[in-house]
Order: structure tokens, then sequence, then C-alpha cells
């Protein structure tokens, strides 16, 4: 894998933890299903592994 494409999953897989981070804190909004509120431990959870391997990957 070449430096480029090293970077830009980095960066990638960094903003989608990010996003998956703060998922749980949707749970205040009505419009959010209510089935999807049992995998919010889950999001929170995937997201840190996300953020660590793409900090890793830098």
């Amino acid at each position: 894998m070449d430096k480029k494409t090293k970077t830009q999953l980095s960066i990638g897989l960094f903003i989608i933890g990010i996003i998956m981070l703060f998922i749980p804190y949707l749970k205040s909004f009505d419009s959010i299903v209510p089935g999807i509120s049992q995998y919010f431990s889950l999001m929170f959870y995937l997201g840190l592994l996300l953020i660590m391997i793409g900090y890793y990957l830098k």
C-alpha cells in the first residue's frame, strides 16, 4: 500500500469513527427509529476502534 492510499484510509477511518462516536447522542431526537437504539453501544465501541486504527495507520 503506498503512502497516499494509507493516508486516505487513515483519514477515512478516523472520520467514520468520529461520526460513530456521536451517533449515541442522537437518542434525544424522536425521529430516530426505536429499533436501532439497541445498537448505540456497539456503534460507540466500533467508532473507538476505527479511530484507533485510523490513528495507527497515520
